[in-house]
């Protein structure tokens, strides 16, 4: 992680070590990564806001107090050198850098203030400065650098009347929204939070939803989902959410230290994410039917709930189950009784 506490433990000292092993492990497996910047040091903190009270961060490697920095100058400086080191621009590099990192996320989750624990302490306005702030730092020091903000914990109410005021005034401060949700909703809140990015000045603006974990417990008056039902669920929530407008979703689900959905849930994600991964276009046909242009020509539908082809497809089409079983069937007759990948060739 990205957290100026472990990097400039003491004022004016960078220690890169932890950092550097963790890139060159990510990057050995050859994954993208989304920096997310802890803005908080102790030191700093203890600067103007030593008299007030030390809080529960919900990470134990975070600082006491998490304001907003105190010392501009030197947050400016830290992140400046932080992104320098990762940009890949053959200047002041981190030795043995295989490629660039072009992704930052500013904090994460500030509405989280109380309950399960502290992220941020502040208030939206605090918030908006400091990522308006970061935006401008990143992009001086890296121009094809994109900033997200941090993850907006759902779609609750608390949650929105944080970031209702920032979004109203963020415009040009960030490059990508980003949504969680983390047990919450059956597609991650993304076409909510699409309306919501829309509603606040930001229908240019792509979104990632970058926690998604699948909701697990039973509905009111309901037995829990059985491990099947999951698989269903992930093929249904996934393909919603990229229909809905989501750009990338991370998968939480194996690695959700509770256990997460299971393996048939897992199988079904990586099933749908080797079929549609790399859609070129999404589209949400109904409340149970979405489409995915590829970029090799071939459409890919995602049906359920007894849905069917559009009138336009004829002939045989091959089908694959949300529990990966093939097969073949008649365009014109064909309906989802449960969910399937439809491809259609060029």
């Amino acid at each position: 992680m990205f957290l100026w506490s472990e990097i400039e433990r003491s004022q004016g000292t960078y220690n890169w070590m932890w950092v550097d092993l963790n890139v060159m492990d990510w990057q050995a497996d050859r994954l993208a990564v989304l920096a997310t910047v802890w803005p908080f040091t102790s030191w700093d903190q203890q600067s103007c806001h030593g008299d007030d009270p030390e809080i529960q961060p919900v990470l134990w490697e975070l600082p006491r107090r998490l304001f907003a920095p105190c010392d501009k100058a030197a947050y400016r400086d830290w992140l400046t050198a932080l992104v320098e080191r990762y940009d890949g621009d053959g200047v002041d590099d981190m030795p043995g850098l295989a490629y660039p990192i072009r992704h930052w996320e500013i904090a994460n989750e500030p509405a989280m203030q109380g309950g399960h624990g502290y992220f941020f302490q502040g208030t939206s306005a605090d918030y908006l400065e400091l990522l308006a702030t970061s935006a401008s730092i990143i992009r001086t020091a890296d121009p094809e650098a994109l900033v997200l903000t941090g993850g907006q914990a759902g779609m609750q109410p608390e949650f929105t009347d944080f970031w209702r005021p920032v979004l109203l005034e963020a415009g040009g401060s960030f490059d990508i929204g980003n949504i969680h949700s983390i047990g919450s909703d059956a597609s991650f809140f993304s076409a909510p939070y699409r309306a919501f990015l829309d509603s606040t000045g930001h229908a240019d603006i792509p979104y990632w939803v970058t926690e998604a974990l699948l909701p697990t417990m039973p509905a009111p008056g309901q037995r829990a989902p059985t491990p099947d039902q999951l698989a269903r669920d992930t093929f249904t929530g996934f393909a919603s959410a990229l229909a809905d407008g989501a750009d990338r979703i991370f998968n939480v689900g194996p690695h959700d230290p509770t256990g997460g959905p299971g393996p048939e849930s897992d199988a079904a994600f990586e099933l749908l994410a080797r079929s549609i991964g790399g859609f070129s276009s999404a589209l949400r046909l109904s409340p149970s039917s979405t489409r995915f242009d590829l970029p090799d020509g071939t459409i890919t539908y995602v049906l359920w709930d007894g849905s069917d082809l559009p009138a336009d497809v004829t002939g045989e089409v091959m089908t694959t189950r949300y529990d990966g079983a093939t097969g073949t069937a008649d365009a014109s007759t064909f309906r989802a009784d449960v969910p399937t990948l439809v491809s259609v060739s060029p």
